[in-house]
Protein backbone atom coordinates (compact mmCIF):
# COMPACT_ATOMS: atom_id res chain seq x y z
CA UNK A 1 0.00 0.00 0.00
CA UNK A 2 1.08 3.32 -0.85
CA UNK A 3 1.73 5.27 2.13
CA UNK A 4 1.89 8.61 0.23
CA UNK A 5 -1.89 7.99 -1.30
CA UNK A 6 -2.89 6.89 2.21
CA UNK A 7 -1.49 9.94 3.74
CA UNK A 8 -3.08 12.08 0.84
CA UNK A 9 -6.79 10.40 1.85
CA UNK A 10 -6.24 11.42 5.62
CA UNK A 11 -5.84 14.89 4.34
CA UNK A 12 -8.72 15.17 2.29
CA UNK A 13 -10.72 13.33 5.74
CA UNK A 14 -9.14 16.22 7.96
CA UNK A 15 -10.15 19.49 5.42
CA UNK A 16 -13.36 17.97 4.13
CA UNK A 17 -12.46 19.02 0.95
CA UNK A 18 -10.94 17.97 -2.27
CA UNK A 19 -9.82 21.39 -3.24
CA UNK A 20 -8.52 22.39 0.06
CA UNK A 21 -6.53 19.13 0.97
CA UNK A 22 -4.99 20.04 -2.76
CA UNK A 23 -3.72 23.35 -1.61
CA UNK A 24 -2.32 21.74 1.54
CA UNK A 25 -0.21 19.41 0.55
CA UNK A 26 1.14 21.64 -2.72
CA UNK A 27 -0.48 18.99 -5.56
CA UNK A 28 -3.40 19.51 -8.07
CA UNK A 29 -6.94 18.70 -7.57
CA UNK A 30 -6.63 16.40 -10.31
CA UNK A 31 -3.32 14.31 -8.88
CA UNK A 32 -5.62 14.23 -5.94
CA UNK A 33 -8.25 12.96 -6.95
CA UNK A 34 -6.20 10.40 -9.21
CA UNK A 35 -4.14 9.10 -6.12
CA UNK A 36 -7.88 8.67 -4.21
CA UNK A 37 -9.44 6.41 -7.28
CA UNK A 38 -6.17 4.44 -7.18
CA UNK A 39 -6.39 3.69 -3.59
CA UNK A 40 -10.13 3.10 -3.87
CA UNK A 41 -8.94 0.85 -6.66
CA UNK A 42 -6.25 -1.33 -4.62
CA UNK A 43 -8.48 -1.51 -1.57
CA UNK A 44 -11.62 -2.51 -3.22
CA UNK A 45 -13.62 -0.06 -1.67
CA UNK A 46 -15.24 3.30 -2.37
CA UNK A 47 -13.68 6.08 0.19
CA UNK A 48 -15.81 8.90 -0.84
CA UNK A 49 -18.81 10.28 -2.89
CA UNK A 50 -19.78 13.12 -4.22
CA UNK A 51 -23.14 15.83 -3.19
CA UNK A 52 -23.01 18.51 -5.16
CA UNK A 53 -19.81 19.97 -5.02
CA UNK A 54 -18.76 18.70 -1.85
CA UNK A 55 -17.65 15.46 -0.96
CA UNK A 56 -18.79 13.11 1.63
CA UNK A 57 -16.42 10.15 3.22
CA UNK A 58 -18.11 6.70 2.42
CA UNK A 59 -18.99 4.58 5.66
CA UNK A 60 -15.85 2.27 4.60
CA UNK A 61 -13.98 5.22 3.72
CA UNK A 62 -14.45 6.44 7.99
CA UNK A 63 -13.62 3.09 9.10
CA UNK A 64 -9.98 2.76 6.80
CA UNK A 65 -8.84 6.54 7.92
CA UNK A 66 -9.40 5.15 11.83
CA UNK A 67 -7.22 2.08 10.99
CA UNK A 68 -4.98 4.00 8.42
CA UNK A 69 -3.84 6.81 11.12
CA UNK A 70 -2.31 3.77 13.37
CA UNK A 71 -0.69 2.75 10.65
CA UNK A 72 0.75 5.44 9.84
CA UNK A 73 1.59 6.61 13.14
CA UNK A 74 3.25 2.92 13.24
CA UNK A 75 5.46 3.53 10.52
CA UNK A 76 6.52 6.80 12.04
CA UNK A 77 7.82 5.41 14.87
CA UNK A 78 9.09 2.55 13.31
CA UNK A 79 11.31 5.05 10.87
CA UNK A 80 12.33 6.56 14.04
CA UNK A 81 13.82 3.28 15.64
CA UNK A 82 15.49 2.51 12.76
CA UNK A 83 17.50 6.19 12.66
CA UNK A 84 18.51 5.49 16.05
CA UNK A 85 19.34 2.23 15.54
CA UNK A 86 21.53 3.21 12.89
CA UNK A 87 23.20 5.85 14.18
CA UNK A 88 26.64 5.28 15.63
CA UNK A 89 26.85 5.69 19.52
CA UNK A 90 26.41 8.96 20.79
CA UNK A 91 25.83 10.39 24.31
CA UNK A 92 21.95 11.53 25.34
CA UNK A 93 22.37 14.75 27.86
CA UNK A 94 18.92 15.09 29.83
CA UNK A 95 17.88 17.62 32.31
CA UNK A 96 14.71 17.08 34.71
CA UNK A 97 13.53 16.88 38.06
CA UNK A 98 12.68 14.30 40.63
CA UNK A 99 9.38 13.99 39.78
CA UNK A 100 10.02 12.46 36.52
CA UNK A 101 13.56 11.08 37.10
CA UNK A 102 12.35 9.10 40.16
CA UNK A 103 9.55 7.15 38.28
CA UNK A 104 10.78 7.79 34.49
CA UNK A 105 13.74 6.15 34.48
CA UNK A 106 11.69 2.97 33.60
CA UNK A 107 10.44 4.23 30.43
CA UNK A 108 14.07 3.70 29.14
CA UNK A 109 13.28 -0.05 28.88
CA UNK A 110 11.04 1.26 25.86
CA UNK A 111 13.29 3.80 24.31
CA UNK A 112 15.96 1.17 22.41
CA UNK A 113 18.60 3.57 23.15
CA UNK A 114 21.41 -0.27 23.33
CA UNK A 115 23.30 2.45 21.08
CA UNK A 116 22.83 5.94 23.28
CA UNK A 117 24.92 6.39 26.64
CA UNK A 118 23.18 8.72 28.58
CA UNK A 119 23.68 11.67 31.15
CA UNK A 120 20.84 12.75 33.63
CA UNK A 121 21.05 15.80 35.07
CA UNK A 122 18.44 16.21 38.49
CA UNK A 123 17.94 20.18 38.38
CA UNK A 124 15.09 22.38 39.75
CA UNK A 125 12.66 24.40 37.21
CA UNK A 126 14.56 27.22 36.03
CA UNK A 127 17.79 25.62 36.48
CA UNK A 128 16.58 23.20 33.28
CA UNK A 129 15.99 26.21 30.96
CA UNK A 130 19.03 27.65 31.73
CA UNK A 131 21.47 24.02 31.44
CA UNK A 132 19.00 23.72 27.88
CA UNK A 133 20.01 27.49 27.01
CA UNK A 134 23.23 27.72 27.54
CA UNK A 135 23.79 23.97 25.57
CA UNK A 136 24.97 22.18 28.89
CA UNK A 137 22.10 19.79 27.53
CA UNK A 138 20.37 18.76 24.87
CA UNK A 139 17.16 18.81 26.25
CA UNK A 140 14.88 18.66 29.21
CA UNK A 141 11.23 17.72 30.73
CA UNK A 142 9.57 19.33 33.01
CA UNK A 143 6.16 20.86 34.27
CA UNK A 144 6.93 23.96 35.98
CA UNK A 145 8.60 26.19 32.91
CA UNK A 146 10.21 29.11 33.02
CA UNK A 147 10.40 30.88 30.07
CA UNK A 148 13.82 32.21 28.39
CA UNK A 149 14.46 33.73 24.75
CA UNK A 150 16.65 31.13 23.71
CA UNK A 151 14.52 28.04 24.28
CA UNK A 152 11.17 26.50 23.01
CA UNK A 153 8.59 24.52 25.29
CA UNK A 154 6.88 21.83 23.61
CA UNK A 155 3.92 20.35 25.44
CA UNK A 156 4.01 16.76 25.50
CA UNK A 157 0.59 16.61 27.76
CA UNK A 158 -1.49 17.57 30.68
CA UNK A 159 -1.47 15.39 33.73
CA UNK A 160 -3.58 15.63 37.18
CA UNK A 161 -2.84 16.54 40.42
CA UNK A 162 -3.98 15.64 43.75
CA UNK A 163 -3.69 16.03 47.20
CA UNK A 164 -2.34 12.28 49.02
CA UNK A 165 -1.90 11.21 52.40
CA UNK A 166 -1.66 7.25 53.68
CA UNK A 167 -4.60 5.26 53.25
CA UNK A 168 -5.92 5.37 57.01
CA UNK A 169 -4.44 8.83 57.97
CA UNK A 170 -6.49 11.72 58.66
CA UNK A 171 -10.01 10.84 58.85
CA UNK A 172 -12.42 13.26 59.12
CA UNK A 173 -9.86 15.94 59.13
CA UNK A 174 -10.85 18.67 56.23
CA UNK A 175 -8.30 19.29 53.49
CA UNK A 176 -7.51 22.27 54.68
CA UNK A 177 -6.27 21.81 58.11
CA UNK A 178 -4.08 18.69 56.79
CA UNK A 179 -0.50 18.78 58.07
CA UNK A 180 1.75 19.14 54.41
CA UNK A 181 4.82 18.20 53.02
CA UNK A 182 6.48 20.69 50.71
CA UNK A 183 9.58 21.34 48.70
CA UNK A 184 12.31 23.72 50.96
CA UNK A 185 13.43 25.38 47.57
CA UNK A 186 11.71 27.96 46.33
CA UNK A 187 10.00 28.47 42.69
CA UNK A 188 12.74 30.15 40.44
CA UNK A 189 11.68 32.50 38.15
CA UNK A 190 8.20 34.21 36.83
CA UNK A 191 5.53 31.01 36.51
CA UNK A 192 2.43 33.23 37.78
CA UNK A 193 -0.32 30.32 38.35
CA UNK A 194 1.58 28.12 40.87
CA UNK A 195 3.16 28.59 44.36
CA UNK A 196 5.92 26.40 45.57
CA UNK A 197 7.76 23.95 43.49
CA UNK A 198 5.04 21.26 43.86
CA UNK A 199 2.83 23.37 41.79
CA UNK A 200 0.51 24.16 44.20
CA UNK A 201 -1.62 26.23 42.30
CA UNK A 202 -1.60 29.93 43.15
CA UNK A 203 -5.58 30.14 43.72
CA UNK A 204 -6.06 27.53 45.96
CA UNK A 205 -6.43 27.59 49.61
CA UNK A 206 -3.08 28.11 52.43
CA UNK A 207 -1.49 25.13 53.10
CA UNK A 208 -0.41 24.26 56.56
CA UNK A 209 3.07 23.46 56.65
CA UNK A 210 4.68 21.25 58.91
CA UNK A 211 7.35 19.34 56.75
CA UNK A 212 10.01 20.99 53.88
CA UNK A 213 11.89 18.37 52.31
CA UNK A 214 14.96 18.46 49.06
CA UNK A 215 13.75 15.34 47.68
CA UNK A 216 10.21 14.08 46.86
CA UNK A 217 11.00 10.54 47.98
CA UNK A 218 11.32 11.87 51.12
CA UNK A 219 8.07 13.73 51.34
CA UNK A 220 6.25 10.35 50.00
CA UNK A 221 7.76 8.52 52.80
CA UNK A 222 6.81 11.42 55.43
CA UNK A 223 3.12 10.62 53.29
CA UNK A 224 3.72 7.13 53.72
CA UNK A 225 4.06 7.22 57.36
CA UNK A 226 0.66 8.96 57.73
CA UNK A 227 2.57 11.82 58.79
CA UNK A 228 1.46 14.56 56.50
CA UNK A 229 -0.54 14.94 52.97
CA UNK A 230 1.46 15.60 49.62
CA UNK A 231 0.08 17.19 46.42
CA UNK A 232 1.74 14.80 43.87
CA UNK A 233 0.77 13.95 39.91
CA UNK A 234 -1.46 11.38 40.02
CA UNK A 235 1.21 8.89 37.73
CA UNK A 236 3.79 9.19 40.51
CA UNK A 237 0.83 7.92 43.25
CA UNK A 238 -0.25 5.15 40.44
CA UNK A 239 3.50 4.32 40.17
CA UNK A 240 3.92 4.15 43.94
CA UNK A 241 1.80 1.78 44.76
CA UNK A 242 2.37 -0.39 41.70
CA UNK A 243 5.95 -0.47 44.05
CA UNK A 244 5.04 -0.58 47.52
CA UNK A 245 2.92 -3.33 49.24
CA UNK A 246 -0.95 -2.18 50.16
CA UNK A 247 -0.16 -1.08 53.58
CA UNK A 248 2.21 1.88 52.62
CA UNK A 249 -0.52 3.06 49.29
CA UNK A 250 -1.11 6.77 49.05
CA UNK A 251 -4.97 7.48 48.31
CA UNK A 252 -6.18 10.63 47.20
CA UNK A 253 -8.15 13.30 49.03
CA UNK A 254 -11.33 14.25 48.46
CA UNK A 255 -11.42 18.03 47.62
CA UNK A 256 -13.84 20.29 50.13
CA UNK A 257 -13.99 22.65 47.75
CA UNK A 258 -16.21 21.36 45.14
CA UNK A 259 -14.31 18.39 43.93
CA UNK A 260 -12.01 20.73 41.72
CA UNK A 261 -9.74 18.76 39.67
CA UNK A 262 -6.18 20.51 38.91
CA UNK A 263 -4.28 19.67 36.19
CA UNK A 264 -0.57 20.61 34.56
CA UNK A 265 1.21 20.79 31.60
CA UNK A 266 4.31 18.76 30.54
CA UNK A 267 6.97 20.30 28.14
CA UNK A 268 10.07 19.29 26.61
CA UNK A 269 12.52 21.96 26.22
CA UNK A 270 14.92 22.57 23.91
CA UNK A 271 16.55 25.20 22.17
CA UNK A 272 15.20 27.63 20.05
CA UNK A 273 15.45 26.98 16.37
CA UNK A 274 16.51 23.23 16.87
CA UNK A 275 14.94 20.58 15.16
CA UNK A 276 12.25 18.38 17.01
CA UNK A 277 13.99 15.26 17.01
CA UNK A 278 13.10 11.27 17.42
CA UNK A 279 14.86 11.17 20.81
CA UNK A 280 12.13 13.94 21.54
CA UNK A 281 9.34 11.71 20.03
CA UNK A 282 10.17 9.41 21.79
CA UNK A 283 10.60 11.10 25.38
CA UNK A 284 7.23 12.37 24.65
CA UNK A 285 5.79 8.67 23.66
CA UNK A 286 6.90 6.96 26.91
CA UNK A 287 5.78 10.13 29.10
CA UNK A 288 2.00 9.69 27.99
CA UNK A 289 2.29 6.16 28.00
CA UNK A 290 3.56 6.44 31.47
CA UNK A 291 0.80 9.05 32.42
CA UNK A 292 -1.82 7.40 31.18
CA UNK A 293 -1.57 4.13 33.13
Amino acid sequence: MDLVKVRYFLKIVDTGSMSRAAEVLNVSASALSKATHLLEEQLGIPLVTTSGRNIVITDAGKVFAKEARKLVRDVEDLKDRLKLSAAPKSQIRLATFEVFSTYFLSALNGLGWEDQSLVLHELLPGEIERAVAEGKVDFGITYQPVPLPEIDLLKIMSIEMGVFTSANAFEGVPQAELPFVVPVEPLWGEATRVKGLDGWPADAYDRKIKYEVTLMESALELVRQGRAAGYFPKFIVAEHNRRYRENLHLARRRSHYGGRVCMTDVFIVKRRNETENSVHKQIAKQIRKICAQ
